[in-house]
């Protein structure tokens, strides 16, 4: 007992502020009941509910009493109530990864089974599976970059939304991997942490993108390592039924794993790459998880980096106070029991079962996921209720389009927006694509016809236009063939027409000579008759 006073203390003494309404309560009860003392003395007790019209009942006071109880007892388990120390055990993990995945088209090639982007997506899962300390993001690009998950410990959200990314949703065509590392780095900051580890998982790089991410990492470019797929071989990339993707030329376009920019960019940086395995060797030694690879000696030199990646985990021992707050809350259970026998609470409880169930599930999903997380969830399987929970306007746009609501992805693509101008680009060219597939032909034509503006080398928007342009003459010749069949069906009608009026015109002259011969005859009769 004497240690219970001696150790007792507050752990959230400011909750205590918490009282200062239940005891303006208890003032105000206490004032009323000395008001019912004082009259006592004067009026039958049986008399004062009919002489005093506002005489309080012991009745109607019970559930003050409750809530003011139930008040106090909640503020001070609030309040953190301990007094005895329990040792324990800490691990900490000070690193923080964020995982840049490569979802442009070329990631659609089938050189590596089932596809690249699969394969990529399966080995990113192992990664997020097996780290189960410290913070991870998760970060998607092609012509632009898109987070997925934001610095977290809790992996298993990144793990559910990673099968619905493919790289025929990516809103933006291209491969910008500098733009990738520059949201990563934001990403960092907005987690008040000064560096983190970057990994990128890409199917190859240009040449002019060396020195953006240079650029885009700054004084971090150590802290990036490289894992990449595909093949130097190559392979034609499926459009999803519509066979292979070609050029402008018409030849089947064969994205190809070039190793000697991925070793240029491992040079010129100082850092770790590694070509994607079927086991966990490739990431382990990129993160310096696996002393044996720590310590490999290979003969590739841009394998090589001068820093290592921090994973110390910390361990030790120290005393934590043990809140026992939580012993007064089956006080306010009780409470809570006692007061649905009385019936104050049955009102309450009678609203809450009139809520629908689906009303429940989502108010869950707004509480622990955003709206484009929602719609994400359900791109693939029910592209228009994703459209309606995407806020991002061109993921919106872009379930509108497949969901075949073309008319809407116009509208939604054509969203003012403050983009650079091959953004603009890319952003007008989908609207293009949703008025063509709309069957609003001229207007796509105009449509394309300013991507080009803003981007002269978008080969896709210019063939997209010539094909427009051979469907819009294609129409022309239909009309105009349709209006020479038109006119010669009229002109035959006519002469139909005329020559049906030159037999009824003879016709009548006909009958008109018969008319005369007899008259005549009938005269002849007559005047045989008179003579």
């Amino acid at each position: 007992m004497e240690l219970f006073f001696s150790q007792f203390h507050l752990l959230r003494p400011a909750w205590l502020i918490a009282l200062i309404p239940a005891i303006i309560i208890f003032s105000f009860l206490l004032k009323r009941r000395l008001a019912s003392a004082r009259w006592n003395g004067i009026i039958d007790k049986t008399l004062m509910p009919y002489v005093l019209d506002q005489m309080p009942s012991e009745q109607s006071r019970w559930p003050l009493w409750f809530i003011l109880f139930a008040w106090v007892i909640a503020s001070i388990a609030l309040a953190g109530p301990t007094w005895q120390q329990l040792p324990q055990p800490v691990q900490k993990k000070d690193d923080a990864l964020v995982v840049v995945l490569d979802m442009s088209l070329s990631m659609a090639a089938q050189d590596v089974s089932p596809d690249r982007a699969t394969r990529a997506q399966q080995k990113v899962i192992d990664i997020l599976k097996q780290r189960t300390e410290g913070l991870t993001a998760l970060v998607v690009y092609a012509g632009d970059a898109y987070t997925v998950t934001p610095l977290t410990d809790d992996t298993e959200t990144a793990i559910n939304l990673i099968p619905s990314l493919s790289p025929f949703i990516m809103p933006a065509m291209g491969s910008r991997p500098d733009k990738a590392l520059i949201l990563a780095k934001k990403l960092i900051k907005d987690a008040g942490l000064s560096k983190a580890n970057y990994l990128l998982v890409t199917d190859g790089i240009q040449k002019k993108d060396i020195g953006r991410i240079q650029s885009a990492l700054g004084n971090q470019q150590q802290q990036l390592s490289v894992l990449t797929l595909g093949t130097e071989e190559g392979a034609p990339i499926a459009m999803q039924g519509q066979g292979f993707k070609r050029d402008n030329d018409g030849n089947i376009v064969l994205p190809k794993l070039d190793l000697n920019l991925i070793k240029s960019l491992a040079s010129e940086l100082g850092i770790r790459w590694h070509q994607m395995s079927f086991d966990d060797r490739d990431w382990h030694y990129l993160l310096g998880i696996d002393s044996a690879f720590n310590n490999l000696d290979t003969s590739d030199s841009s394998h090589s980096n001068n820093n290592d990646i921090n994973n110390k985990a910390l361990e030790r021992q120290f005393d934590l106070w043990a809140d026992q707050g939580y012993w007064l809350i089956f006080i306010i259970v009780i409470i809570a029991a006692l007061s649905f026998r009385r019936g104050w609470l049955l009102s309450l409880v009678f609203i809450i079962s009139l809520q629908p169930e689906n009303s429940y599930a989502d108010l869950w999903d707004d509480a622990w996921k955003t709206k484009d997380q929602q719609g994400q969830e359900v791109f693939k399987q029910d592209p228009a209720k994703a459209a309606e929970l995407f806020e991002d306007p061109n993921w919106k746009a872009s379930s509108y389009y497949r969901a075949e609501d073309y008319e809407k992805a116009a509208e939604t693509f054509s969203i003012n927006q403050d983009l650079s101008p091959k953004e603009q680009a890319d952003n007008i060219f989908n609207r293009a694509n949703a008025l063509a597939k709309s069957g609003k032909l001229e207007e796509s034509l105009k449509a394309y016809e300013q991507a080009l503006e803003l981007n002269a080398e978008f080969d896709d928007a210019q063939f997209n236009k010539n094909l427009v342009e051979q469907l819009l003459e294609q129409q022309e010749q239909e009309e105009q063939q349709q209006n020479k069949d038109d006119n010669e069906d009229q002109k035959d009608k006519d002469s139909k027409d005329d020559k049906s009026k030159d037999e009824k015109s003879k016709d009548k002259k006909s009958d008109n000579n018969d008319s005369d011969d007899s008259n005549s005859d009938n005269q002849t009769d007559s005047e045989e008759s008179d003579s």
